[in-house]
This record gives C-alpha cells, sequence and structure tokens, in this order.
C-alpha cells in the first residue's frame, strides 16, 4: 500500500519537473502561459485510490492521471508570456528535495520489511 502510494508520487513528481523544464524552455515564447501541477490535489486523490483500492477488478484500474493547470498570480509581460524563472527554479528544487525525502522513506519501509522477513526464519 505505501509502495504504491509512493509510486504514485514519483509519477507526480516526474510530471511536474516536465512542466518545470517545460516553463523554462518556453520562458521567452510569446504567448506562453506557466503550466504547473496541484501536488497537494493530487497526493490527496492518490492516497484515497491507493488505501481504497480493492484486489478485485478496480485493481486493474488505470490511476488517474495527475492535472496540469495554468499557474495563476504571475506578473504578464507585453508579449503575453507569464513564465517567473525564479518560481520555476524554486518548483524544481522543491521536487528534488520531495523526491529525496520519498526515496529515504521507500527505503526505510523496504529494510524494515527486510527485517521482519530476517527475524521470521
Amino acid at each position: 500500500m505505501i509502495i504504491d502510494l509512493l509510486r504514485e508520487v514519483g509519477r507526480a513528481e516526474a510530471v511536474l519537473i516536465e512542466d518545470v523544464e517545460a516553463n523554462i524552455a518556453n520562458s521567452e515564447t510569446p504567448g506562453y502561459e506557466a503550466k504547473e501541477l496541484n501536488f497537494a490535489d493530487f497526493l490527496r486523490r492518490a492516497a484515497r485510490e491507493v488505501f481504497t483500492k480493492r484486489n478485485d477488478a478496480d485493481a486493474t484500474n488505470i490511476p488517474e492521471q495527475p492535472r496540469v493547470t495554468f499557474q495563476l498570480g504571475n506578473a504578464t509581460r507585453l508579449d503575453g508570456n507569464n513564465v517567473d524563472i525564479g518560481r520555476e527554479m524554486t518548483a524544481l528544487a522543491e521536487a528534488g528535495k520531495d523526491f529525496q525525502a520519498g526515496s529515504q522513506f521507500l527505503q526505510s519501509r523496504l529494510r524494515t520489511l527486510r527485517t521482519a522477513i530476517r527475524e521470521g526464519r
């Protein structure tokens, strides 16, 4: 169950990083509107799906894709572009930090399972 949730978090982190990359790559494209993943919303939905998933036909359903929306609150330049490089770099740093924390949690969980299996011999 926890591993399923961590897999979904990793998938969302990948989408978040792709959005940041696209925003940075298009920071000089006239009319480009910055996009972002609502990570908290995705995490709530992923947790609900993982913890309510049954071991029957529902288990074969494809998980819902993370929702990407346009960023709000950025100043729009005269050319219509609203990418804020500082905001994007902050999002990228936070994504890296979150990925690291998730990886450490998964490693800890796997160590616990390994210990439990070894003690059961």
